[in-house]
């Protein structure tokens, strides 16, 4: 029975220990992809991957690392002070199997961001460090009327604060007046 136990112990280590190596190994190639010294601000494991928030000497960024294709998918770069207090940025590559979405949060109104594409919607996971507030959320691909994809941050009372998308046959992009 000892011996079980001390099997069981040994196996459940070495899968903690190869669970960290995987993680640094992934960020190694991450480091390796960019060619560029970072900030870690943020990282998880997610369906099928791993998503990184980070920000280098062009600003914001997010990279999305696929388990399948074993290679890094990297955002854009947005504001890291955002005049309207908020701000996104994405990855879509068809070889990827994640669509990305992720962002940076200034304005404290904020309480929530829901992406929506036409016939999906999906609310963003918030996520608070010790370098500010976060948010993001990911599809399995985008949709092929894309023209409908909207980014909406929202109050804690569920108004609209800030929104980019084609609305009312106009596109609009910041804060919206109160």
């Amino acid at each position: 029975m000892i011996l079980v136990r001390r099997f069981f112990l040994l196996i459940l280590l070495m899968i903690l220990i190869t669970g960290c190596s995987s993680t640094e190994d992934k960020i190694d190639k991450l480091l390796e992809k960019t060619g560029k010294p970072f900030e870690l601000l943020y990282q998880e494991e997610v369906e099928n991957g791993m998503i990184v928030l980070y920000k280098d000497e062009s600003g914001f960024r997010h990279a999305y690392f696929s388990n399948k294709t074993k290679y890094w998918n990297i955002s854009g770069n947005a504001e890291l002070n955002p005049i309207d207090g908020f701000t996104w940025g994405m990855t879509n590559d068809p070889n990827i199997p994640k669509l990305t979405f992720a962002g940076l949060i200034i304005d404290d109104e904020i309480q929530n961001v829901i992406v929506r594409q036409t016939t999906v919607n999906q609310q963003a996971k918030m996520v608070s460090t010790d370098q500010g507030r976060f948010w993001f959320t990911y599809f399995d691909n985008l949709e092929e009327t894309s023209d409908h994809l909207k980014i909406e941050a929202l109050a804690g009372n569920g108004d609209i604060v800030w929104k980019d998308g084609v609305y009312d046959g106009k596109y609009y992009h910041g804060k919206t007046k109160k």
